[in-house]
């Protein structure tokens, strides 16, 4: 096939991209590179193994004059929950009016369509207690405890990011090609931005320990995320390309491990990472604030995804943790004071408590 990528030079793209080359695919990329998330935009359009054409996708013009692909991946979106709270026009043009435009040119092209939405659409999610039963947007009682999110869970975004994301998914409800709608938790491993200080406790972390400084954790540490490895995600967006579904309707899947990781144990996981020379005693310093549009857990159900018979991850957190600090640990990245900078903007803007 001849896949179009958007956002095809990023983190995810760029591993989508490499795998659907092996598969004997052709691929091209429209992409913004946009500054904050690529600060070596001519390397990233060296690394990615087809045309790149450098334009924005909520913008109507960019998508005049591609040549038509055998199908369209939508990856390009604004992504960084703290920063959204403040800058919710830029994302919702991109994250909504961009995948609006996404799914019109594949409706245009009878081409099938396969989008990446987030985590984020679910918010708290559900919780489930002995006592009160099931809940959905944070827990009853201290008794109640996180359910792993399932596709049909209602939509309870608590971040502009997340509303975008999740108004994206409607604009692709009324398509008439097969859409599949791609919903990852947290991607993690080679590649992904060391200089973007809204996304990514990982990068934050590593930062720190290359500067011996004692890595910042919100809160007690003991929220949870379902991290999965970058590589898991792409090898099911290509099954989702090729497997286009049949039903009118979107298709929706759930990306990630349904294992949940407390921050302090990815904390710990990222320091374990270092090399053996760098290695040593570390620190975990608490700081007691949450920012607004944060959640406290999150996870995915993966039965729907195995029921069709879809690739379930192959690697674990700790695999996609120690991968990404062993090729982050040499490379070039932004200071950690670039993420202190960006939580001083969110409390100047009195998004922290």
């Amino acid at each position: 096939m001849r896949v179009l990528v958007t956002g095809g030079a990023g983190f995810t793209g760029q591993h989508l991209a490499r795998r659907l080359v092996a598969g004997g695919h052709e691929v091209t990329a429209l992409d913004l590179l946009h500054p904050q998330v690529h600060p070596d935009p001519d390397g990233a359009v060296a690394a990615f193994p087809g045309t790149v054409t450098v334009a924005d996708v909520a913008d109507e013009d960019a998508w005049t004059g591609l040549a038509s692909p055998d199908a369209v991946v939508h990856l390009a979106a604004e992504t960084g929950t703290g920063q959204s709270m403040y800058e919710a026009d830029r994302y919702h043009r991109v994250n909504v009016d961009g995948t609006a435009l996404a799914g019109r040119f594949a409706q245009e092209r009878g081409v099938p369509l396969v989008t990446a939405s987030s985590r984020a659409v679910y918010g708290e999610g559900r919780y489930a207690c002995p006592e009160h039963g099931t809940r959905v947007g944070g827990p009853c009682c201290d008794a109640a405890l996180p359910v792993a999110s399932t596709e049909d869970d209602e939509h309870r975004p608590v971040s502009v990011y997340g509303e975008t994301k999740s108004a994206g998914e409607r604009s692709l409800h009324a398509l008439d090609v097969p859409v599949t709608v791609v919903r990852p938790q947290n991607v993690v491993g080679p590649g992904q931005s060391l200089h973007n200080p809204y996304t990514g406790v990982l990068a934050a972390f590593l930062a720190m320990l290359r500067e011996g400084r004692p890595l910042t954790v919100y809160g007690d540490g003991h929220q949870t995320r379902d991290l999965v490895h970058v590589a898991d995600v792409a090898d099911l967006l290509a099954w989702c390309l090729e497997h286009p579904p049949e039903a009118a309707r979107p298709r929706v899947l759930n990306c990630g491990t349904g294992v949940r990781t407390t921050l302090l144990d990815l904390a710990r996981l990222t320091a374990d990472g270092r090399p053996e020379d760098s290695r040593g005693p570390f620190e975990i310093a608490h700081l007691d604030v949450r920012r607004a549009g944060d959640i406290t857990h999150a996870c995915a159900d993966l039965t729907h995804l195995a029921a069709l018979g879809a690739p379930l991850p192959t690697r674990s957190t700790a695999d996609a943790v120690a991968d990404f600090v062993a090729h982050a640990w040499a490379r070039p990245g932004a200071a950690a004071a670039a993420w202190d900078g960006a939580l001083d903007e969110l409390a100047r803007r009195g998004l922290t408590g």
